[in-house]
This record gives structure tokens, sequence and C-alpha cells, in this order.
């Protein structure tokens, strides 16, 4: 399913990047959506990029974290915790997307020549769900510098609720990062409200730095 997942993003990517008039119509337009109910656009947009790095690096972080929640997700349900859990995946990832894409609307619903591309919301919403798991694990900042991934995920979400706030024009959607952020704690509660008491047992088990 993962590798399903990227390779049908590589593929309609590599296809919009040679066919604009297709990036134009699969990308995210919330005035389209608002206003011409062009609701696809809100699950489509996951699957265009607009660059081969930008394509890389979403997919990249998404299959090494993606692994991990799709064992974890698979182990809670031999356990009974939860069912279906490659529902459970599926509603993690895309609904982490369409989520970050729909609280975003609202911002820029009047200008037509806004546009966002990626799957920046659902690939947030993977790693946070694994943090919620795994708190103290160590996710490492630039590739070089260990930090334990609550913290981590703490600055992640100041740092994109500050720059959403302040509308940095950097090219980068931090409002679908944030929305995308807090969709994937919290969905595990979603899934069980019982599984609160994982996340309070990995949190007060205090690693040795």
């Amino acid at each position: 399913m993962i590798l399903l997942l990227v390779v049908i993003t590589v593929v309609v990517s590599a296809l919009c990047f040679r066919q604009r008039d297709l990036f134009y119509r699969l990308a995210l337009s919330p005035f389209q959506v608002v206003h011409s109910k062009q609701y696809y656009r809100l699950l489509t947009h996951m699957f265009v990029h607009g660059s081969w790095l930008h394509l890389i690096i979403n997919m990249l972080v998404f299959y090494s974290f993606a692994s991990e929640v799709w064992e974890l997700f698979h182990s809670l349900a031999d356990s009974g915790w939860v069912s279906v859990p490659t529902l459970h995946f599926l509603t993690l990832y895309l609904g982490g997307g369409v989520t970050a894409a729909v609280l975003g609307l609202p911002k820029q619903k009047d200008n037509p020549a806004a546009l966002s591309v990626g799957a920046s919301g659902g690939v947030a919403s993977v790693i946070f769900a694994s943090i919620f798991f795994d708190p103290w694990t160590p996710l490492y900042l630039f590739a070089l510098v260990p930090i334990p991934g609550i913290l981590l995920g703490v600055g992640y979400v100041v740092y994109s609720w500050r720059m959403a706030a302040r509308n940095v024009n950097d090219h980068i959607d931090h409002r679908a990062h944030l929305y995308g952020a807090l969709f994937g704690f919290i969905y595990p509660l979603l899934m069980n409200p019982k599984l609160f008491s994982f996340f309070l047992s990995a949190i007060t088990d205090l690693p040795w730095f």
C-alpha cells in the first residue's frame, strides 16, 4: 500500500510536469473549490508536486515514516485495539491532506490565483502519528542533529503556526503542514480514545540523554 501510494504520486506528478493543463486541473485552488464546487481538488492536489525536489523529499520522508506507522497500526489490530488497519492508514494519510486543504480554504477562497500542491499535509500526519506513539525516538534535524520527536514536533508546530500567521511568501504552505501535523497527532484518538494511555505511558517513560 505504501509503495502503491508512492508510485501513484510519482506517476501523476511526472505527468503534471509535462502537461501543465493537467497540473492546473488537479492542483488545489481554493477559489475553484468554493465557487465552482470542484471538491475533487481537495484530494488530487496531494498527488501533484511543484518540482522533482519537492516530490522526492515528500516521498522519501513519507516512505520512511509510513513503514513504521503501517506496522504499528497492524500490531494494534492484532492486539484488538483497532480494526481494519489498512483503512486507518489510508484515512490518516489522505485524511491529513484533505483536512489540511479544507481548513486552509477560508484564507484563499476569494483569490483565483492561489494554488497549492503536494502531499505535505498527509506526510505531516504520518510523522505526527509516529510521534504520538513513540515521542522520545530521535528525529534528525537537517539529517544531522538528533532531537527527540516530541520536542522537534513542538518546534515544528510553533514554527509552522508563526510562519502561517505572518503570511510569509516563501512558496511553502505552512498551514497545510500545521493542520496535517495536528490531524496526525489527534487521529490515533479517533481510532480508539483509549490509545491516549499509550501516549501517556510513552511520554512519561523519559529516556536517558
